[in-house]
């Protein structure tokens, strides 16, 4: 699995990186960080899915064989 999704966990890395650098004090819409935040969580979440499909597609070759 880390071999194949290296680049994926990377980016799991990077997002929830960005997510823990997000000030929650003053959360408005309008500075560019809240929507870099928001940006973030749909990449993670992408990620998360992406993951989730390759490792489903994966262990169903692997029991067919």
């Amino acid at each position: 699995m880390i071999k194949r999704n290296l680049g994926l966990i990377l980016v799991i890395i990077a997002m929830i990186l960005n997510i823990l650098n997000f000030g929650f004090l003053n959360m408005s819409t309008k500075p560019l960080s809240f929507w870099l935040f928001l940006a973030s969580i749909f990449v993670l979440i992408a990620a998360f899915i992406k993951i989730f499909i390759t490792e489903n597609k994966e262990s169903k070759k692997s029991k067919s064989d």
